[in-house]
Parts: structure tokens; C-alpha cells; sequence
């Protein structure tokens, strides 16, 4: 209880006796049923382990290569006025990337959209973010967003656009052709598929996308190695190539098992291991 900093008093509200029950067994004069206090403090005590190690790892955002191809785009569709497109399967750190440079960017505009997102109701969320009018018409709407927008210099950046339908890709690019804001799509392959039209119909959308990102199937080994390092720099590098190994190219899946691996170690009250990380790596579904 001591290496817990845990008074008796606490201890014994946990499990349901009093503090001189504690006491007593404590100083090996407890009358009763020795074994069942003694389940009982094993079980609190073990909660409060697990408790501790719930305490969440903070990875830090990791200035890794791709994380920079990133940035360079964002700031060139910010800086120019550009609309950019960024792609990627899941897992790659686009949402993590754009969260990032609203951070050292200010007047970015960031929407995490998903799929019951139409364009009256997106054009009401940027409306909210700008102070502007959120009510009427979609044609009331663009107007007001646009009013607050043109000329700005800000940028627009637009997570999981994929789910958006052609109505609300079309009036961010009507919005970006109006007001001069730089404008990023960023979402899984398929919005590309989205922008383009099946047939290649939306010539008219996809032109205005100056620029595109490919982000690729993965992250490479060596930007996972560099985001272990800075997130556990003290982990055993038998432990840190295992995690990379099994994190599989995916940047979700490492922040999934350095979380997980980091809990376990703690629960157990051992250095991260190379076993740690393959048993955790047996649960994880991605």
C-alpha cells in the first residue's frame, strides 16, 4: 500500500471493512478471515495498478519525412491560394498533420466532416467557425461564408473528404474560386474517384486542384523509428524495432501499441519487451 501512497482508511472504504480491520491484518492480529481480506486488498490493489497505468503516453507530433511533404503542402496551398488535394489510406497521419498546422497556423479552418455531411450543413459549420450568419438559404449561406472569406488569406482545410457529396465539393470550390482562400481536400483514395467523377465528368472540379499529395499504401520504417524514439527514447532497441515491425507501415497502429505496450509495462512493473509487444500486437484488429 505504501509503494501506492494508499492510507488504511482508503484501502478499507475500497474493500468494504474498516480501518482497524486494516490495522489488524496489517500487524498480523487480524482475528478473522485472513484469506478473504487479504482477495480483497490483492484485487484493490491491482485496479489501482491498472488505474496508474491508464495514464495515457503522450506521443508528441513527430516532424518525420512525410510529415514534412505534408506541411510543405499545406503552406503552399495556404500561402498561394492554391486548392490542393491529399490522399492516403487510413492510419497515414493526415487528420494528425492537418490538426498540426492549425496549431502553428492560426487562421486555418479545419472541418473533420463524416458522412452525414451535406453541403447546407458544411457551409454552416464554416459559417459557425467565422462568426458569420448561419441560416437561411444555401445560396444565403454561400454568400455570407464568402463575405467573411474573401480575400482573408486564410485556408480551408477539409478531413475525410471523401465522405462529402458533389453539392458540397462544389461549393468549396465555389467558395475557393470566390474568395481566394487556399483549400485542402485531404481523405482515403477514393476522393480522387470523387473529384474526378466515375466517368471523368467534373472536369470542371478537378481542374481547380492545383496540386496533389500521394501519401501512399504506408508510412516508411524510418519515420516510425524516428516517432518511437521521441515518443519512448529510453526503450530497449531490440523492443522499438519490434514495434515498428509489427506497426506494419501504419502510423495509427504504432500510436495504438506504444499506448498499449507502455500500459502493460506498467501493470506488470517491467521495461517495455520485445514479448510485450508482440502479445499486445495479437489484439489489435488494424
Amino acid at each position: 500500500m505504501s509503494d501506492n501512497g494508499l492510507s488504511q482508511s482508503a484501502v478499507a472504504r475500497a474493500v468494504g471493512v474498516t480501518s482497524p480491520v486494516v490495522n489488524q491484518y496489517l500487524h498480523g492480529k487480524y482475528p478473522g478471515n485472513v484469506q478473504e481480506i487479504e482477495r480483497k486488498i490483492a484485487a484493490y490493489l491491482q485496479k489501482q495498478r491498472e488505474r496508474e497505468a491508464e495514464r495515457k503516453l503522450e506521443v508528441d507530433y513527430v516532424l518525420t519525412t512525410t510529415a514534412k511533404r505534408v506541411r510543405d503542402v499545406l503552406r503552399l496551398a495556404h500561402v498561394e491560394g492554391e486548392a490542393v488535394v491529399l490522399f492516403g489510406q487510413a492510419g497515414l497521419g493526415k487528420t494528425s498533420s492537418l490538426r498540426e498546422y492549425c496549431k502553428q497556423a492560426p487562421d486555418a479552418l479545419m472541418i473533420e466532416t463524416d458522412p452525414t455531411y451535406t453541403a447546407k450543413v458544411l457551409l454552416q459549420k464554416l459559417a459557425a467557425m467565422l462568426g458569420a450568419e448561419g441560416k437561411g438559404s444555401l445560396n444565403e449561406l454561400m454568400d455570407s461564408v464568402v463575405g467573411r472569406l474573401r480575400d482573408s488569406g486564410r485556408i480551408i482545410l477539409v478531413d475525410e473528404a471523401e465522405n462529402l457529396p458533389l453539392r458540397a465539393l462544389e461549393c468549396l470550390r465555389r467558395v475557393h474560386d470566390k474568395t481566394g482562400c487556399g483549400l485542402v481536400l485531404a481523405g482515403m483514395p477514393r476522393l480522387l474517384v470523387n473529384l474526378r467523377g466515375k466517368n471523368g465528368e467534373l472536369k470542371q472540379l478537378y481542374s481547380r486542384m492545383a496540386f496533389k499529395l500521394d501519401l501512399g499504401e504506408s508510412v516508411p520504417d524510418e519515420d516510425l523509428a524516428q516517432i518511437v524514439a521521441q515518443a519512448m527514447p529510453d526503450m530497449d532497441e531490440e523492443a522499438a524495432a519490434e514495434l515498428v515491425r509489427t506497426a506494419a507501415g501504419n502510423a495509427r497502429r504504432l500510436d495504438k501499441m506504444l499506448r498499449g505496450v507502455v500500459r502493460l509495462a506498467r501493470i506488470n512493473r517491467q521495461e517495455p519487451s520485445v514479448e510485450m509487444v508482440r502479445q499486445f500486437a495479437e489484439m489489435l484488429i488494424h
